[in-house]
């Protein structure tokens, strides 16, 4: 399959333009002679680790799709890192290509948040919120409470722990949440939210105290949670490209608790 094609696809479903103006979505570098490249195997992963690029190797991947960027910075400023600079020279080495689908991810109706919410909770509707539409707004079909919505959340990310704030109301009942993937709770600010239930993925210091003051239950729920990603876009691939083998690779939690 022609990359063309795969990539007229995803940019279809997660429209580059629609991507936060500070993200850095699509191709991670500037390759040359991209036209008439045929794709047979791809691999969909949360990040790019050094295990994840070792996997692809060896399994002669040429195409790898990523949910958080490789490249956020200038070039020379990832280099600093020193194993992501030996990642480049393998990449380029082995030449496999590297695409990134993040904020224009978090924008889209077409991905797959809404489906797994569903299996455990009963999403009545919802709404895309925020500047960027990165969040989202769900109405439950009847009340909950927070304690049984974290409980949830667990369930359906496969989560050990989250973090809440020390005010949290556990015992309220709510009927809306909002939901914002990653490092998403300046979107609680920016929007002045009070008096509301917000889950996110990352949460600062700052953050922990306006939701403290503002009568907001706030629940962080790690990145880790977005592994959804991975599951989603392997499915769609193989629905639309028969010809392309899928690969997938879980990088798990980069953390631990003690």
């Amino acid at each position: 399959m022609l990359l063309d094609n795969i990539i007229s696809y995803l940019n279809q479903l997660f429209n580059p333009k629609k991507a936060s103006n500070w993200d850095h979505v699509g191709f991670q570098f500037e390759y040359k002679k991209l036209n008439n490249i045929n794709i047979s195997k791809v691999l969909v992963c949360l990040d790019l680790t050094n295990d994840c690029l070792e996997f692809a190797i060896s399994n002669q991947i040429q195409l790898i799709i990523t949910r958080h960027p490789f490249i956020f910075n200038e070039l020379k400023l990832e280099k600093k890192n020193p194993n992501k600079k030996q990642m480049i020279k393998k990449l380029n080495k082995h030449k496999i290509l590297v695409f990134s689908i993040h904020t224009n991810y978090d924008s889209s109706i077409k991905q797959n948040l809404l489906e797994i919410l569903n299996k455990k909770l009963k999403i009545n509707s919802f709404k895309k919120y925020g500047k960027d539409k990165e969040s989202n707004l769900l109405y439950l079909d009847q009340k909950i409470s927070v304690n049984d919505l974290i409980n949830d959340l667990k369930e359906i990310f496969s989560l050990n722990q989250i973090r809440l704030n020390s005010n949290i109301s556990l015992d309220t009942k709510i009927k809306d949440f909002y939901l914002t993937s990653g490092s998403g709770a300046s979107t609680m600010i920016e929007n002045m939210l009070k008096d509301c239930t917000f889950i996110t993925g990352e949460v600062k210091w700052d953050q922990w105290i306006y939701a403290n003051s503002n009568n907001v239950n706030l629940i962080e729920i790690g990145h880790y949670a977005e592994n959804h990603f991975i599951d989603d876009l392997k499915n769609k691939l193989q629905i639309k490209f028969k010809d392309i083998k899928i690969f997938s690779y879980d990088i798990k939690n980069q953390f631990i608790e003690k």
